[in-house]
């Protein structure tokens, strides 16, 4: 997923942005996971759906995305933690009141910058409608890190699993140092 493009028909104009972070989750096996143990809810029911689902949820009153993956029944996903701005720049710095890679170095910070203010989009698929994942179009980085995944330290054996996927070097990946920011590339071939 990292350097593909997502775009959305805001109703401000379109927005879009190279995937720059992820986070993988396993489901019923991962401790960190909405779908551990196999709980299912009407809210989390879209990791159950086919690949390609969108689940958007709330944390701490924001909201972030993940992406089904697997065949209907197998809630797998990958949470969307960074973007690098593309198209529409100006409407995320106005969505978010903030500037530079502040904008969306964040998997709350990217869906507030993209202008997704609520689930409508939870339970649709990919290319589907407002919200789409280019396929045929992407870049490739210099270096992918895995690291272990953000804000799941209680969460046993799964807090030390390397499942968070980054560009290395790139600015818009959320908790970068700015020593280990690439400014010349930003982490792309």
């Amino acid at each position: 997923m990292l350097g593909h493009i997502l775009t959305y028909d805001s109703p401000k104009g379109k927005v879009s942005g190279m995937i720059v972070e992820t986070e993988a989750y396993l489901g019923p096996v991962d401790k960190a996971a909405h779908s551990y143990g196999g709980r299912r809810s009407k809210a989390n029911d879209p990791l159950f759906q086919k690949g390609g689902t969108i689940y958007i949820y709330s944390i701490h009153s924001w909201l972030d995305m993940d992406i089904s993956l697997q065949e209907a029944g197998l809630p797998n996903g990958v949470l969307i933690r960074g973007v690098q701005p593309l198209e529409g720049l100006d409407i995320m710095e106005e969505n978010r009141k903030k500037t530079g890679y502040d904008v969306t170095n964040g998997p709350a910070k990217w869906i507030r910058a993209f202008g997704i203010m609520d689930k409508e989009l939870s339970g649709t698929m990919l290319n589907a409608g407002k919200f789409n994942f280019d396929l045929t179009h992407s870049k490739t980085p210099e270096k992918i890190e895995a690291t272990p995944r953000i804000g799941v330290a209680n969460k046993e054996e799964w807090a030390e699993k390397k499942m968070r996927f980054i560009v290395s070097g790139n600015p818009y990946v959320s908790k970068m140092y700015k020593r280990d920011m690439n400014l010349k590339t930003l982490g792309w071939k």
